[in-house]
């Protein structure tokens, strides 16, 4: 048994080596994501060039908008993802689900509005009186829509809008108007998606949270066969173990993915009512 683990590991980690080294994470010149996102961040530079702010201060904002405008379009999970997810499902090795993430370049590019939230506020600490806190708190409000990451001071991404509109700057009727869109957070997303489907169906992709509700009751299903046999007094064969150990892998596939998947979805959601706002306000930051 243990010199058949040690094969399938040591097979797993060739098809791993093999499926890594085919794929390229970098952005095609086409992608018309990136290219939305480039001509937002030079309009967002024009802007604060305007402003009378020292370099520093400019620097750092400029640093965060960058984290923030870090927008692609993903591209298709490598097969060596999947091959990782396989592996610690079948393994219960803990290195070859590190390796799925590092795999993972849509949670790469959906992480980085923490960074530059991350970098918004650390401008607003060191520089409370800059000139550029309206617009730093302007594009906080909307940052804060799709951050994951605790300890951030704001919980809340209206606390950054309600501070603004309180300041009375050129930007408060923006803020006001921001302030009543819609927006979906990662935090309910991630807590409906205990079972698999339901933080698709949260975000309206009801085709697919049911698609994947109905995987995950199939592999309960499947993983409880061994169990009824013995609970019936039957010999389980090899055919029902491996229908076991089938639905206890398609469930592992199904809750990572529909969790993961039911992250990205908050980030593509909020990011949609954005840009929608945007059309509404050509001007605005």
């Amino acid at each position: 048994m243990q010199e058949a683990k040690k094969f399938m590991i040591a097979f797993i980690i060739c098809a791993l080596t093999s499926a890594c080294t085919t794929t390229s994470v970098l952005i095609p010149h086409e992608d018309a994501t990136f290219s939305k996102a480039q001509k937002a961040s030079l309009h967002i530079k024009k802007i604060v060039d305007q402003l009378d702010s020292p370099p520093t201060e400019k620097q750092l904002f400029l640093q965060a908008e960058s984290f923030y405008q870090y927008r692609f379009s993903p591209p298709p999970k490598s097969s060596g993802k999947y091959l990782a997810e396989a592996a610690s499902a079948i393994t219960d090795f803990p290195g070859f689900q590190s390796l799925a993430g590092s795999l993972d370049m849509e949670d790469l590019r959906y992480r980085a509005p923490d960074s530059a939230v991350q970098l918004w506020e650390t401008l607003l600490k060191e520089h409370p009186k800059t000139k550029l806190k309206p617009i730093t708190l302007y594009q906080l409000g909307w940052a804060y829509r799709n951050v994951g990451a605790q300890g951030l001071p704001r919980s809340s991404p209206n606390e950054a809008f309600d501070e603004l509109i309180q300041a009375d700057s050129n930007l408060t009727k923006l803020a006001q108007e921001a302030k009543q869109q819609p927006y979906k957070t990662k935090e309910e997303a991630g807590f409906r998606s205990i079972i698999p489907g339901l933080g698709q169906i949260y975000l309206g992709e009801t085709q697919s949270g049911y698609t994947r509700l109905g995987i995950a009751f199939a592999s309960l299903v499947a993983i409880a066969v061994p169990a009824y046999n013995a609970f019936k007094g039957n010999h389980n064969s090899i055919a029902s173990n491996a229908i076991g150990l089938g639905g206890l892998i398609a469930l592992s596939f199904d809750f990572t993915d529909s969790y993961e998947d039911a992250i990205h979805g908050v980030v593509r959601w909020n990011e949609k009512i954005e840009s929608d706002f945007k059309q509404r306000h050509p001007s605005a930051p």
